[in-house]
């Protein structure tokens, strides 16, 4: 009896955590980093955030206009990094409401890697 209360309260758990963690290109939490724009000349140009691995689309290009070449390498490094880990990263937009990446256009302001991958 203890070993199945275990059990179901492990298993409780982890479906309490699986609903928690949902990514979401409305409110740029725990998303996955899909494609990286790296230009001649211009180094880190965008990215696109997607809500799944493997998703074919996502988000429209967030640019990274404004922030300086070191900061862009710092960044980039970041988005690799996520990227080849399949990391989750929540993100900060200049948008009015920080996020807006289903409108298009947006400048990313930060990255973050969550907690939990």
């Amino acid at each position: 009896m203890k070993g199945s209360s275990i059990l179901f309260t492990g298993s409780a758990l982890l479906l309490a955590l699986s609903q928690t963690v949902s990514a979401s290109t409305l409110d740029c939490n725990n998303l996955y980093i899909g494609r990286i724009w790296v230009e001649k000349g211009a180094g880190l140009k965008a990215v696109v955030y997607l809500n799944q691995r493997g998703d074919s689309s996502g988000s429209y290009w967030s640019y990274f206009t404004g922030w300086s070449a070191d900061n862009k390498k710092e960044v980039l490094s970041t988005l690799l990094a996520a990227k080849a880990a399949n990391h989750r990263v929540n993100v900060i937009t200049e948008s009015a409401d920080n996020c807006s990446l289903q409108a298009g256009g947006t400048v990313t302001k930060a990255v973050y890697l969550t907690t939990n991958p």
